[in-house]
């Protein structure tokens, strides 16, 4: 197990005294929600521990699930500059932006994805729907080569688009 470090003691007590201050805010503030605070709380674990790849997935996850994509293209894009070989976070880089309507940005991050880990068909699928979006018929076709020798009714989902 790995041994905790006084940086990291140091957080946990800072993040305790912010919870505290938070929910005794919170408490006397009934225009203030809790999906605000949490995003306040994580926000503030990012600036004390810039480093910490696991407070930028927390903060990008919590956007993502909130439906506030573009808000959650930052922290992700700073997990991919700690970590570059963490395929994951390409792939999440890659959803954030196809959910801003960025397919350009998305390819990019889906393709960085794929050359990261297992090619996995999900992804293909999202690359070959967003050179859709960005009227490149012939680039999603070649998606769909590649789809169909890994997933087949993924890639006859991928062709009812590609004909339409």
């Amino acid at each position: 197990m790995r041994e905790i470090t006084n940086r990291t003691k140091r957080l946990v007590a800072e993040i305790t005294v912010l919870v505290c201050i938070v929910c005794v805010w919170v408490v006397k503030s009934e225009t203030v929600g809790i999906d605000y605070v949490k995003a306040g709380v994580l926000e503030q674990v990012v600036k004390a521990d810039s480093d910490n790849v696991d407070a930028y997935r927390f903060l990008a996850d919590y956007y993502m699930d909130a439906g506030s994509y573009e808000k959650a293209v930052k922290p992700l894009i700073e997990v991919v500059k700690i970590d570059p070989n963490d395929a994951y976070a390409h792939s999440k880089l890659g959803d954030a932006y196809w959910n801003c309507g960025r397919y350009e940005e998305a390819i990019t991050a889906y393709k960085q994805s794929t050359k990261l880990h297992v090619d996995d068909p999900h992804i293909r699928y999202q690359i070959a729907l967003a050179y859709l979006k960005i009227g490149d018929k012939d680039s999603a076709k070649e998606e769909y080569e590649i789809l169909k020798g890994k997933d087949e009714d993924l890639a006859n989902e991928l062709l009812g688009h590609i004909n339409k």
